[in-house]
């Protein structure tokens, strides 16, 4: 029983672990990994690591059934998408608040079916990835590749923190000035959020500029100098100034339907590498109407420059 894979050049080079969650989508992760500790899941006849890398031609046998068709969920959508910028290789968005970045289920309105409908994709081709993701409830700038190879460089420009990251966000109270919050974080599962605290979470330092202190709420600058979950929620709510609309990590809600939080800014550094088309760019993506009448609501000017 089970299927035996043979490698070829779309998935040269990626993780074992990744591979398996890619193809066997149904499959939970628990069950995969097992499979690969227990030896069940064999590479050229021989028991692998989760991060082993496939090379061409390589030899794959999972003990799984019948494998679901890759991105089964996916599907074109008539949605419309704020592209930034498209090329051949990537497209960078301006997502709307309330859409998912990859559908929950089959079918499911999303960043990544309207792409493909945008597109013109066809089923068994590679489908527009999100790079990095962000909350349903985020708006914001935000990159997809459209093959492969430029998701492959683009992971290696995140993760090697070439590119610059910023947000802005209407927080309760008066913060002023510009400072660091280095604080370490980690997930309660209990509630389903991050937590601030000493010695045994994961390393997780934000930056944070004040652009406007009300009395109320003030309008701040934010760049990620990592990337956990929930991390801008969870450091602002630990400075005693969490995000207007984020009843999770303690703000008000005033009337506002979401977290006032946007990914206002992506800016590649230069770099050497298969996307040097992108050396230097800045992407931003324009304020979203609901911010800009919460920014009146508290008397801060919508117009002041970011």
């Amino acid at each position: 029983m089970g299927k035996t894979w043979i490698i070829d050049e779309n998935f040269d080079g990626v993780r074992l672990d990744r591979f398996l969650r890619r193809n066997y989508p149904h499959i939970p992760l628990g069950a995969i990994m097992r499979a690969i500790r227990t030896g069940e899941v064999r590479v050229n006849g021989s028991k692998a690591i989760p991060s082993y890398r496939l090379g061409e031609k390589d030899r794959v046998h999972v003990p799984f059934e019948d494998h679901v068709p890759q991105k089964a969920s996916l599907g074109p959508s008539k949605g419309a998408l704020d592209v930034v910028y498209m090329n051949e290789n990537i497209m960078v968005i301006n997502k709307p608040c309330g859409l998912l970045s990859q559908p929950a289920s089959r079918g499911e309105d999303s960043v990544v079916n309207r792409a493909i409908g945008l597109i013109n994709r066809h089923k068994g081709e590679f489908a527009p990835t999100p790079v990095h993701r962000l909350d349903r409830n985020v708006s914001g700038v935000m990159v997809l590749a459209l093959n492969l190879p430029s998701l492959r460089a683009l992971t290696k420009l995140f993760r090697d923190r070439k590119v610059i990251k910023k947000y802005l966000a209407i927080v309760k109270g008066t913060l002023i000035g510009e400072g660091e919050i280095d604080v370490s974080l980690k997930k309660d599962e209990r509630f389903l959020k991050s937590v601030a605290c000493e010695g045994d979470g994961k390393k997780s330092i934000t930056m944070y500029k004040s652009l406007y202190a009300g009395e109320r709420a003030s309008l701040v600058e934010l760049e990620l100098l990592t990337g956990r979950p929930h991390q801008l929620r969870a450091h602002l709510s630990y400075i005693g100034h969490p995000i207007i609309g984020d009843i999770k990590y303690g703000g008000y809600k005033e009337g506002v339907k979401r977290p006032m939080l946007h990914a206002h800014v992506l800016e590649f550094l230069m770099h050497d590498s298969d996307l040097d088309y992108l050396s230097g760019k800045k992407f931003t993506a324009h304020v979203p109407k609901d911010m800009t009448e919460t920014l009146k609501l508290f008397q801060i000017d919508p117009n002041i420059p970011y």
